[in-house]
């Protein structure tokens, strides 16, 4: 598989002079899932962010498909392929679950788009009738449900790169296994390159060819799927 993504050597934060990533760099190939794993405080959000352009960053370089993207923004990120689901699944609450799709379509056809990515078969939040959504409103929608819609919203839009930051934050166990069982049936319809960001490191092993451990903003250990050894990993997180 060829590279998707690549990073080389990024710093940086969210204020300046403060870098929280210190020199990162990491490739993704089409179709793969490499998880970003580490402690709090590690860097895996902020690394996430960063891709997006949604914080600063004062040195390095971010390719896709080839393509220098280091000083496009994020909404030409979006339109360019790449998307994120930020942690915490997060909404627009006083709005509809229809009005929050159409807003991550950018006004494209809500229906078109989902049926065209078949989300409305592995997300059953969207088996709903165009009307009932319409009518749910989306800060009365449980915590399983709202992180169901974000993950419909991030990939509403067809992206090639999805950035789910910690998409089983706050979950019961009931629907962090309801969550990955869309995403691996996502995968499985649509080829999808994902960066898996996630503090649920058995999760992260189980669904991820390759997981890369952050500690102190910088990369410090890649495990391949040869190598995903749960007990290993920890001992890595925690002793050194």
């Amino acid at each position: 598989m060829s590279e998707i993504l690549k990073i080389n050597d990024l710093w940086g934060g969210y204020q300046e002079g403060v870098d929280i990533l210190r020199g990162i760099s990491l490739e993704v190939r089409q179709g793969e899932a490499v998880g970003i794993i580490g402690l709090n405080g590690s860097g895996k959000s902020t690394l996430g962010k960063a891709i997006m352009n949604m914080i600063p960053f004062r040195k390095g370089e971010i390719t896709f498909d080839g393509e220098d993207i280091t000083a496009l923004n994020t909404n030409e990120l979006f339109r360019r392929g790449i998307s994120i689901m930020q942690q915490g699944g997060k909404v627009f609450p006083n709005l509809s679950v229809w009005d929050n799709l159409q807003l991550a379509t950018q006004g494209k056809n809500v229906q078109c788009s989902m049926f065209n990515v078949q989300l409305a078969e592995v997300i059953p939040l969207l088996q709903s009738s165009k009307r009932e959504l319409q009518r749910q409103m989306a800060d009365k929608l449980s915590g399983g449900q709202k992180h169901q819609l974000s993950l419909a919203m991030t990939l509403s839009a067809h992206p090639r790169l999805a950035i789910l930051d910690e998409p089983s934050a706050g979950l019961s166990p009931k629907a962090v296994e309801e969550m990955y069982q869309m995403l691996r049936a996502i995968r499985e319809k649509t080829g999808i390159a994902i960066i898996l960001i996630e503090q649920n490191i058995a999760k992260a092993v189980e669904f991820c060819e390759r997981s890369l451990l952050l500690q102190q903003g910088k990369l410090a250990y890649e495990f391949t799927e040869e190598k995903m050894n749960l007990s290993v990993i920890e001992n890595k997180m925690f002793n050194e």
